[in-house]
């Protein structure tokens, strides 16, 4: 008997690996799709447990954290001075005592008494879709005012300096008002608890979709939000609610979100906006 064994010709082998490739091409966005939503869940998540500390917080000492901590502002983005922030007030709401305990208020943040916890990369305020440089940076910053300016004692958000901002003061509503956003990597950042523009920020530049612009930005600068999430970026209400909002959302209204007082009615410029868009069709 004659054994006669079939072999693949090279253009049908050729073929297959094309076959495969195409595949695989279209895979894989939907692949990274799939990832994408799974991180901004993560980062949702660890949002919701932020707010959840703020408002414990509240409920404890009748006041929400006061942003950062100096002699006198306004606040400037370098190793100097006190710093102590709001994020450090909330670890053992975070249920992270021991990270708390390692914490020596009595000198300033950037002291080498603090040094071990100011190096260290603490999970529960980094978005899974950041880059992980520095290591010891915070995704999340504290909104203090709606424009850019230095932060201060007179600014209309929520984690201000040297003063605690209650309920009360938050007349717009707490759901009505932005508490914490996420940030762009930046590569000057002071660390998770440093009460510098490396954890609170203000929307007057918009949402920042890429890059770093503050590089070679002043110390006085605080700068704005965003992330590397496509098209939007989170924002922790102070109802305890998360919304991720576009890329593209008026400027008007994230100044509207920041301001705790400002007493415009929620939604007005969204409902002019789409308005106009309408009318434009």
């Amino acid at each position: 008997m004659i054994n006669r064994r079939r072999a693949f010709t090279l253009v049908e082998l050729l073929v297959v690996i094309a076959i495969i490739g195409v595949l695989v091409s279209l895979a894989a966005p939907a692949v990274q799709t799939m990832r994408e939503s799974s991180r901004r869940a993560a980062c949702q998540s660890r949002l919701t447990l932020i707010g959840m500390a703020i408002q414990g917080y509240h409920d404890r000492w009748l006041q929400y954290p006061v942003g950062t901590v100096a002699e006198s502002g306004p606040i400037e983005s370098v190793a100097v001075g006190d710093h102590h922030n709001w994020i450090g007030r909330l670890l053992d709401l975070l249920d992270q005592p021991v990270i708390a305990s390692h914490i020596d208020r009595s000198v300033s943040v950037y002291d080498d008494a603090n040094a071990p916890v100011m190096q260290l990369s603490y999970a529960g305020v980094r978005c899974p879709s950041s880059d992980p440089d520095p290591e010891n940076a915070s995704s999340y910053v504290g909104l203090h005012h709606p424009i850019e300016k230095p932060i201060d004692e007179a600014d209309f958000g929520v984690f201000v300096l040297n003063r605690a901002i209650h309920r009360d003061d938050v007349s717009d509503g707490l759901s009505n008002t932005a508490f914490v956003a996420e940030k762009p990597p930046t590569y000057d950042d002071l660390g998770w608890l440093s009460g510098t523009r490396a954890t609170i920020r203000n929307v007057g530049g918009g949402i920042i979709e890429s890059g770093d612009p503050f590089a070679k930005a002043r110390p006085s600068v605080v700068g704005s939000i965003g992330s590397r999430h496509p098209a939007g970026v989170h924002f922790l209400m102070g109802s305890g609610e998360t919304r991720f909002t576009s890329n593209q959302t008026d400027q008007r209204i994230l100044e509207q979100m920041a301001d705790r007082r400002d007493g415009q009615l929620p939604g007005l410029f969204q409902s002019l906006e789409s308005r106009r868009r309408e009318s434009l069709r």
